[in-house]
């Protein structure tokens, strides 16, 4: 069987958090130890805390929602691309030589070591997507994209790079820890949860190692 990688945050306390965003918390409602027959835990969070998936109703006000996204579009072919840079250019795009009929695209940089880090504080120096890079990977056809932090976009800059992204229908992967994959081609399987009407879900995200050949 091929090699299973997690890529997915773990949701666990301290996790780095958008600012202003609710993160998530859990609480036990029920416990054995407190005389309870049961061990029961309530989770509590923003749909964007940790790993998730979002579609255009995020930021465009006749989008639509993750559900409308098909599981086909989440599951298949992917390619990991290593980009170096504080931003992500149609330049660093091009020099990463990224395959005429790429469909899936995940994007690994140096964010990927902020989620091992002491210090699990929100960085706002995150490597993410120029508008003009956004309209570069509209353009060669990417549909799905993933990036190693909590944003496809930089920190500070106007929403244009998601709409860009999501006039064209492109899905959003955010919150991937891409620390311990090499760049090359994978099998993703992407599966957020199934909430009817929201912009985003959290998601477990995989990548399958191709099979060798026998």
């Amino acid at each position: 069987m091929a090699r299973l990688i997690d890529i997915s945050v773990a949701l666990e306390q301290p996790l780095p958090s958008w600012p202003g965003s609710s993160g998530h918390r859990t609480r036990r409602s029920m416990s054995i130890e407190a005389g309870d027959n049961a061990n029961v835990t309530v989770l509590e969070m923003d749909v964007h805390a940790g790993t998730h998936v979002e579609n255009s109703l995020h930021f465009l006000a006749d989008g639509e929602p993750l559900s409308a996204v098909g599981l086909e579009r989440l599951v298949g072919p992917a390619l990991v691309v290593a980009v170096a840079g504080q931003a992500i250019t149609p330049q660093l795009l091009e020099a990463a030589q990224v395959p005429p009929g790429t469909s899936r695209l995940l994007l690994k940089t140096t964010n990927s070591a902020l989620w091992h880090a002491p210090d699990a504080s929100f960085h706002t120096d995150y490597v993410a997507l120029t508008p003009d890079a956004a309209t570069w990977l509209v353009q060669h056809g990417v549909d799905v994209v993933g990036i190693d932090y909590l944003s496809i976009q930089r920190y500070g800059d106007d929403p244009e790079t998601h709409r860009i992204l999501m006039r064209a229908k492109v899905a959003i992967i955010e919150g991937l820890d891409l620390s311990g994959v090499d760049p090359g081609p994978y099998q993703l399987v992407c599966l957020p949860l199934r909430l009817a009407s929201a912009e985003a879900a959290p998601a477990r995200v995989i990548l399958m190692e191709p099979e060798p050949p026998k």
